[in-house]
């Protein structure tokens, strides 16, 4: 059985390195990551000058937010190499695709709204999946 210490040290979680998704994005990520980013849309790779504006992209970046917080608090010391293969990679690719990534129609100096996925298709009939839901 623990000690009441143990325990106690084992439940706490530990102290973020970032106390915001910004402060991280602004001071860390942003200074860190370096990729050609192209000047016209549908080209190669783009990052949006109001990324922010981006629902899709913010949600990625908090993700990665989180999961960094996580590797940088792991004692193992291959974490970071893992945030950095199996998160920040993909997510960069999916992000930055400048033909079918969620800033497609963005340029280097330009933002353009994307629709969301809502927009693009038909809503279910009522009770279409309540089979599935049961």
């Amino acid at each position: 059985m623990s000690a009441p210490d143990e325990t106690a040290a084992a439940n706490e979680t530990p102290a973020r390195r970032f106390l915001t998704f910004d402060a991280w994005f602004d001071a860390w990520l942003s200074a860190i990551v370096a990729r050609k980013i192209t000047t016209s849309p549908g080209k190669n790779r783009v990052f949006c000058p109001s990324w922010w504006e981006h629902p899709e992209v913010v949600v990625r970046l908090h993700s990665l937010w989180t999961a960094w917080e996580a590797a940088t608090a792991a004692e193992d010391g291959a974490a970071m190499s893992g945030w950095w293969v199996h998160h920040a990679d993909p997510q960069l690719r999916t992000m930055l695709d400048a033909e079918h990534g969620p800033m497609y129609r963005c340029s280097r100096n330009s933002h353009e709204s994307t629709p969301a996925l809502r927009n693009e298709f038909v809503a279910t009939p009522p009770g279409w999946f309540d089979e599935l839901n049961a």
